[in-house]
């Protein structure tokens, strides 16, 4: 009887440790923290219903979502903002937008 057990036993721990060592949400979390952000500037232009407009001093456009925005942030039109981008520079790394503090 004592040997079923232990063999039972045995079994769970060998699939609950492969589960941990296999599972894709442990190793997401860890890379999350690893990221590296780019930021730029830009001046919001133009503000429609789903998203914000915005340029940057060398001309360059940028088109975002609110939900991008920071929580309890109300950008209006000539808001100067920062965009966090991831490092790698891929089109869709648009990571953040927060305000920029005017001094």
């Amino acid at each position: 009887m004592r040997l079923v057990v232990l063999s039972i036993l045995t079994v769970l721990l060998g699939v609950l440790i492969y589960i941990n060592f296999s599972s894709p949400n442990s190793k997401e979390v860890f890379n999350d923290q690893e990221k590296e952000y780019s930021t730029r500037e830009y001046v919001i232009t133009r503000i429609d219903e789903d998203g914000y407009y915005g340029k940057s001093e060398d001309g360059q456009k940028i088109y975002f979502k609110k939900e991008k925005v920071e929580s309890g942030q109300n950008l209006k039109v000539n808001d100067p903002i920062i965009v966090y981008f991831e490092k790698d520079g891929r089109v869709d790394g648009l990571v953040k937008v927060e305000e920029k503090s005017r001094e």
